[in-house]
């Protein structure tokens, strides 16, 4: 009998030590982890409207250049345009109106995109009935940079301009390219 029970014994453990090898002869596992990065373009204007004083010549006022940051991480890159949909309007009498120039310039950037100024410079013509100026800036992919923005009031015959406010509205605009 003893011999029974040191048998059982044995080929208890025999049993009990092939189980708990088979319930853990897997060692590794493994999980995917994905990121989804939304298409994202921003731009955004300076914090304030800016005024000029007029100097009373005949010469161009230009106002400083306004910096305007722009982003972009589409791999095909971006394209930036400025507008001014009016002359410069005297804002008491808007039949007193001057030329507005828009001239555009690539400050700093970040990013592998190459930043292309693809027209720098434009000016409204009222007299011809061309009312807008246009200037535009593209990426060739993913990127940051601020664009330099600079806004000439064009004052002609100093004799013709009436004395009083004068404004304009410079709108940016970022597409996918």
């Amino acid at each position: 009998m003893f011999r029974r029970i040191v048998f059982s014994f044995f080929g208890g453990l025999v049993l009990t030590g092939s189980l708990t090898s088979a319930a853990s002869a897997q060692t590794t596992g493994s999980q995917a982890f994905n990121v989804v990065v939304p298409r994202s373009l921003t731009i955004t204007a300076p914090s304030a409207s800016t005024t000029l004083d007029h100097n009373l010549t005949a010469t161009p006022q230009a106002f400083p250049p306004q910096v305007w940051a722009v982003r972009g991480n589409l791999r095909t890159g971006v394209v930036v345009n400025f507008t001014t949909a009016s002359p410069f309007v005297h804002t008491a009498d808007s039949t007193f109106k001057r030329n507005a120039k828009l001239d555009l310039a690539v400050g700093s950037f970040q990013g592998p995109a190459v930043w292309t100024v693809d027209k720098p410079t434009d000016s409204t013509a009222f007299a011809s009935e061309d009312f807008d100026a246009q200037v535009s800036v593209s990426s060739s992919g993913v990127g940051r940079a601020e664009l330099n923005l600079t806004v000439s009031f064009l004052t002609d015959d100093l004799g013709t301009l009436a004395e009083g406010n004068y404004a304009t509205t410079v709108v940016g605009t970022i597409a996918a390219k």
